[in-house]
């Protein structure tokens, strides 16, 4: 690898062991404080609006109407289970609006959140709760080298299909910026625009950097042994519960933190998550992902 080549590999093991640590420290302190005979004390007695993109398999409307989804459905049983009760806000707003609307204290809750010093402000985070899994995607039929990143696609000017908007570190926002500048950077809307742009021919781009989970809902059965994973580039950020400060009380913090902990202990939320996304896409992260 080239000096200064972008390994979206290391990152993931960066952040999956940063979430790991913390994830750690904050289950010493669970134990500790139930060791002083409080934790049984410490409950969420609130009731929290939770704002819901409605794009599946995140979150959507099932047939008979129904909220449904990986990340609302495990929203539900955290909250539940950390004994706040919960109703959804559902209208449809962007992103730079979802987050002055928290501040706002339109609703009080928002999902599948990147934890920055900027929200920090007026915001609590939840311990993560899952990982969002972004990948760098090719079809099959192109034969791209196995090994390829998208600082070669840069030198090689091989067109990137990746996202409008979102934060996926320094790296890659001075990488995309690079690559607009030299025409080779398709951007995308949502990732079913994106699956689009990949299969359309003539094709917007050779590779396609896309939410792995929203990228296989769009793909269909039929299509996903037509792409691969390129490499090893998956980038693991971890996903929290973002909290309006106005809406929540420490104390309400430590229960639902208690929550995600031994959910995620007894495997609860890891089956609610795999219980959304095919066989064939855990398969291969399961081969992709280096154990720690």
């Amino acid at each position: 690898m080239k000096k200064g080549a972008l390994k979206i590999t290391q990152m993931q093991y960066l952040s999956s062991l940063a979430g790991k640590l913390s994830l750690s420290v904050s289950l010493l302190f669970v134990v500790l404080f139930s060791l002083t005979g409080e934790s049984a004390e410490v409950r969420c007695d609130k009731t929290l609006t939770v704002h819901l993109d409605l794009h599946a398999p995140s979150a959507y409307l099932d047939n008979n109407g129904q909220v449904a989804g990986m990340d609302a459905m495990l929203a539900q049983r955290i909250l539940t289970k950390a004994g706040c009760k919960l109703e959804w806000h559902l209208l449809p707003m962007t992103g730079e609006r979802i987050l002055m609307s928290l501040q706002q204290g339109k609703f009080d809750v928002m999902i599948r959140a990147s934890k920055t010093i900027q929200r920090q402000e007026y915001a609590y985070f939840s311990e993560p709760y899952r990982d969002e899994i972004v990948g760098l995607f090719s079809r099959k039929q192109l034969e791209l080298p196995p090994t390829i990143s998208m600082v070669d696609a840069l030198e090689q000017q091989i067109r990137l299909i990746g996202p409008v908007s979102g934060w996926y570190g320094d790296k890659f926002e001075v990488l995309r910026n690079k690559l607009k500048k030299k025409g080779d950077y398709t951007a995308y809307p949502d990732a079913k625009r994106a699956t689009e742009l990949l299969f359309i021919e003539p094709s917007r781009g050779n590779l396609l950097l896309v939410d792995a989970d929203i990228f296989y809902l769009h793909l269909g059965k039929e299509r996903h042994e037509q792409v691969k994973l390129v490499g090893n580039n998956l980038h693991i950020s971890p996903a929290s519960l973002m909290f309006s400060k106005s809406s929540l009380e420490k104390s309400d913090l430590i229960a639902i933190n208690q929550a995600i902990l031994l959910l995620q202990q007894t495997g609860e939320l890891k089956a609610i998550e795999n219980s959304y996304r095919p066989q064939s896409l855990q398969k291969l992260l399961k081969a992709n992902t280096p154990l720690l």
